[in-house]
């Protein structure tokens, strides 16, 4: 069972690492959660039936759907300060998509990464994945779902 949950439809982070409890609303692909108003694609953003949207076929553009479903592992982005790069897992389908991570709001929002409306809890997993390998623990896992009532939407929208 994976430390935290990202469920695309309802576009919650959810989990329990340690003592510290996880919440949080966050957007991934169609630029979801930029801070740009009006930027988000709606087709895209949080829309699990576009996860195949983005790669090469994306480069340059702002197509990109959200993050495939999956588990992946945690750690700290090896260049960029307050982000988290999401290893995928073995038996994920990627789509030829890859480069994910969690990190806060910005001009272009997300091209599948997740990203958090409340930047507190990007800072807060930065530090929780640090001491998860100070202290020589296993790393801390998320996984990737999608089920709700966002579902039936997307498909007459799709």
């Amino acid at each position: 069972m994976a430390d935290l949950e990202y469920n695309i439809e309802d576009r919650r982070l959810v989990g329990r690492i340690g003592k510290a409890n996880i919440s949080a609303c966050a957007g991934s692909g169609g630029r979801a959660a930029s801070k740009v108003k009006g930027a988000e694609n709606w087709l895209l953003a949080n829309n699990s039936f576009a996860t195949h949207v983005g790669g090469k076929a994306s480069a340059g553009t702002h197509h990109y759907g959200p993050i495939p479903r999956g588990l992946y592992t945690l750690k700290l982005h090896e260049s960029r300060k307050n982000w988290i790069r999401l290893i995928p897992g073995k038996d994920n389908v990627m789509h030829e998509r890859a480069g994910f991570a969690i990190h806060g709001q910005g001009k272009v929002g997300s091209h599948g990464c997740l990203v958090p409306t409340d930047f507190n809890v990007v800072l807060l997993l930065c530090k929780l994945v640090k001491q998860q390998g100070e202290d020589g623990n296993s790393p801390i896992t998320l996984q990737v779902v999608s089920r709700g009532q966002n579902i039936g939407w997307q498909m007459r929208t799709a």
